[in-house]
């Protein structure tokens, strides 16, 4: 009986010691130098093979490379892997003055893992042209051009790319690989990230034909994207009154008009459009599907497709109107409306899908 009850002693005492070694929570601690080293960044097999790069943003072929243990945070931990590339083999920092102001610039960019928790890091091609372009200080197509005129390569060019690891929001956490590696046979690519556009047609324009001819035209009807690459395309327009441009219609007709083209094609192909219906001379009246009316703030989210059905309000006066058109699912286009003069940003959903996010100008509420 004896040993029973020292055996169970023995149990619960053990538990007791578990229980505080699992509570105990652990403990952050600033790498340093001599675990920092054991962080490396592996030469790819392939240093000196042919890599091709791409100025195409819809491109995502990527290459490889892979890193080599991890800093000593003090415990196992989730953390975030990328990279640096440099033209230089000996990376150095910006450099910035008594106020903050840079001086002088790093002399390297940040590559973005596509799998950001894996050390063994998926690198876009594209990145790596916009990353080079930078470095070059290729900043426009008249820039490139006279890259090319002074005999810059294209081909054949030297990289050089080392792995950072961090802890998500702990700056302290960061740490760069304490070697580098290169790839020797690089193609650089023109690749300047540009902010997509696409183009309002409607009775804010005259519905003038959206044609490359009059491409200067709709210069001031055109839809930005706020994020490069976002897929989402804003722009505040001043849409007429009804009865100035509509004065003797009827029904669904008696309303202010448009719908998006997303090339500046002309009439005849529905593809490049994007509006309420397939169909041509189709008018979807959304005055009532407003959340407020007419007025400011109200707003209205819809389903688009591709074709030629235009959206309409009844407007008693002419009234600013802010779109977005998310194009982010190619199959599943949608359209914002608010009315009024609003910012549109790029947020997430509470699916992580990507939408506009409206919010009043600066200084104003």
């Amino acid at each position: 009986m004896k040993k029973i009850i020292y055996m169970m002693a023995g149990v619960a005492l053990a538990s007791a010691v578990s229980s505080c070694v699992d509570t105990e929570k652990p403990v952050f601690q600033v790498p340093n130098e001599e675990t920092a080293n054991n962080f490396i960044i592996n030469q790819s097999p392939f240093q000196n093979e042919f890599l091709s790069t791409t100025g195409d943003l819809e491109d995502k072929s990527t290459f490889n490379i892979d890193l080599k243990g991890q800093p000593d945070y003090g415990f196992p931990t989730q953390a975030n892997y990328a990279a640096q590339v440099s033209l230089s083999e000996t990376f150095t920092d910006e450099v910035k003055d008594e106020d903050g102001n840079v001086v002088t610039p790093a002399n390297y960019a940040t590559l973005a893992n596509q799998s950001a928790n894996s050390p063994s890091m998926s690198i876009r091609k594209y990145d790596l042209a916009v990353a080079m372009c930078t470095l070059l200080g290729i900043d426009s197509p008249e820039n490139w051009d006279e890259y090319l005129a002074n005999d810059g390569a294209t081909n054949g060019l030297t990289v050089y790319l080392r792995g950072t690891c961090e802890i998500a929001g702990v700056p302290s956490s960061f740490v760069a690989t304490s070697n580098c590696v290169s790839f020797t046979n690089v193609q650089l690519s023109y690749a300047v990230p540009t902010f997509g556009t696409i183009y309002i047609c409607g009775d804010c324009n005259g519905f003038k034909e959206p044609s490359s001819a009059n491409a200067e035209f709709y210069k001031d009807y055109v839809c930005v994207e706020p994020e490069i690459g976002s897929k989402i395309y804003a722009g505040t327009f001043l849409m007429p009154d009804t009865e100035s441009v509509h004065a003797d219609a009827t029904g669904v007709d008696y309303t202010t008009q448009w719908r998006f083209f997303t090339e500046l094609s002309g009439w005849g192909d529905g593809s490049k459009m994007v509006g309420s219906n397939e169909a041509d001379y189709y008018v979807l009246d959304i005055t009532s599907a407003f959340s407020d009316g007419t007025a400011n703030g109200s707003s209205y989210t819809g389903d688009a497709t591709y074709g030629k059905g235009n959206w309409g309000v009844f407007l008693e006066e002419a009234t600013d109107i802010t779109v977005a058109v998310s194009l982010e699912d190619a199959n599943k286009p949608k359209v914002y409306y608010r009315i009024g003069k609003w910012d549109v940003t790029v947020g997430l959903s509470a699916t992580g899908i990507r939408e506009p996010v409206f919010s009043a100008p600066e200084g104003e509420e």
